[in-house]
């Protein structure tokens, strides 16, 4: 199933050119069938021209539906699929020699020591891009270590939440794997599904919660960081 919505997704453009290209043939020919129908005097005729509108409406129905169902695999069942929407960090240009002006910081702009303390708690506590009872993870926390099958709980509570999803990645790899999605608000409690450990690699993960709003706006992820060790039946 992963495998078709991956291939969907990346020739999904190449299928609707197809499907439009059909509709616009059969519908020249639907709307020509339909005039040779009106304008028959005689039995026969009505018959032939009827049955080939029968046929041109048949094709026409068809790639509608192929065009309604291809939509909804690849924008509705797609994201909620784990596995299938895997997402490569862009690689930064390390090659290039910027320009930079260095000037002096007005003491406006200098953060005070408990400023950069207080976001240093908070990042600490919820983790880098979490909003407190707007987007926010309640277990696991920042830090925690987790194995075997375990129960994502957390806070989505944005204004017009399109909707979110949650996604691991090894520490110092830049692609995210999505394990499971929703679209209705939660409140401290499970995000949906269960995320199995027992097969991967004992070590240190990022997680994040990425929320889009009904307009397809991501709010900036909400990332901690895990460990995972191995079952203690292993």
């Amino acid at each position: 199933m992963a495998n078709l919505l991956k291939f969907l997704i990346q020739f999904e453009f190449f299928f609707y050119g197809i499907l439009a290209v059909v509709l616009f043939i059969y519908l020249r020919k639907l709307f020509a069938t339909y005039r040779q129908w009106k304008l028959a005097y005689f039995g026969l005729e009505k018959e032939l021209a009827q049955a080939e509108f029968n046929q041109n409406l048949t094709v026409v129905i068809i790639s509608l539906l192929m065009a309604a169902g291809l939509f909804v695999l690849t924008v509705i069942v797609a994201p909620s699929v784990p596995g299938v929407q895997t997402l490569a960090t862009p690689t930064v240009n390390t090659t290039s020699q910027p320009s930079v002006e260095m000037t002096a910081p007005s003491a406006a702009t200098i953060p005070s020591a408990t400023t950069t303390g207080f976001i240093a708690t908070l990042e600490a506590a919820y983790g880098q891009g979490c909003v407190p009872d707007q987007i926010n993870w309640t277990e696991p926390r920042s830090g925690s270590t987790i194995s075997g099958t375990v129960i994502l709980k957390g806070t989505v509570n944005v204004t017009s939440l399109g909707y979110y999803k949650y996604e691991f990645s090894p520490v110092g790899d830049e692609t995210w794997t999505t394990v499971a999605a929703g679209n209705q608000p939660v409140q401290n409690d499970a995000l949906g599904g269960s995320w199995d450990t027992s097969n991967m690699t004992p070590g240190d993960y990022l997680l994040r919660l990425v929320v889009t709003d009904s307009k397809n706006q991501e709010y900036p992820p909400c990332t901690i960081q895990i460990k995972i060790t191995a079952p203690a039946d292993r």
